[in-house]
């Protein structure tokens, strides 16, 4: 089992459940030995009420898992991270974030900044476009991990000749500058959809990780917690595992974000 998980949010963020310890004390349990905090990162002058926590209680999130860490140093590491995405107006901001963060996790979902709500990413131009977000986001040195790089899927019902683009892009920026991608346990919530006549999870999704095979990327799982329990729930890893199953992925051990 991958004893470390960078992809934990909390309720602050509107769509999530739990208070910041039992989170601690659920992984633990379930046998980590890291967890990283990654909540979705409040933008300035940026309202959106279910999707990311406001300016004015990021301090206390902070001040929340800072405690932790040191309550619980001599059982679990923990590391304070934001999950963004990538805007070029605020790369600015993003340095400001790395002043109090221990890392930043990159999950592209808006095309945006203002934009509320998620899944916009439908058509092939939407698709490049998402790639280069992320492939500027790595090339500028903004993130330290990228999650669920194949979630432009979720917006689609087939794969195209702009998706195989999309993902070589993808790759080729994570393994320039030597950053892991996740395979996300927590797209397989939204059940199998119909995509060019076969029943299949939206994420993670199997061309996508045919190419990251090709390119040899390094893969790690990210949980995705929304709620205390996921840390415990090992099923997930089975039925993504089946996904991918004769893949031959490059799954690393250790990551020290």
């Amino acid at each position: 089992m991958q004893k470390f998980n960078y992809h934990t949010h909390t309720y602050r963020c509107g769509h999530a459940i739990g208070d910041d310890e039992q989170y601690v004390k659920a992984a633990i349990a379930a046998g980590y030995t890291t967890l990283g905090f990654s909540d979705h990162a409040p933008y300035p002058g940026v309202h959106h009420p279910g999707e990311r926590m406001d300016m004015e209680e990021y301090p206390a999130y902070l001040k929340s898992i800072e405690s932790l860490k040191e309550k619980y140093k001599n059982q679990i590491e923990i590391r304070i991270g934001v999950e963004i995405e990538y805007f070029e107006e605020l790369n600015d901001y993003y340095h400001e974030l790395r002043k109090t963060t221990d890392y930043l996790l990159l999950g592209q979902h808006n095309k945006i900044l203002d934009a509320y709500g998620y899944d916009v990413y439908c058509d092939d131009e939407d698709v490049i476009e998402y790639a280069h977000a992320i492939e500027k986001a790595l090339d500028g040195k903004f993130a330290d991990l990228l999650a669920h790089p194949d979630y432009f899927m979720l917006g689609r019902r087939t794969w195209s000749d702009a998706c195989t683009r999309a993902s070589h892009i993808i790759c080729e920026a994570a393994n320039r500058n030597e950053i892991a991608i996740e395979m996300n346990l927590n797209g397989i919530r939204y059940g199998k959809i119909d995509y060019d006549g076969e029943k299949r999870y939206p994420y993670p999704y199997r061309e996508f990780w045919k190419i990251a095979s090709e390119h040899g990327c390094k893969v790690i799982y990210g949980v995705d917690a929304h709620q205390p329990l996921t840390l415990l729930d090992k099923g997930r890893i089975d039925v993504v595992g089946k996904v991918v199953e004769d893949i031959p992925l490059n799954f690393i051990e250790e990551l020290v974000l």
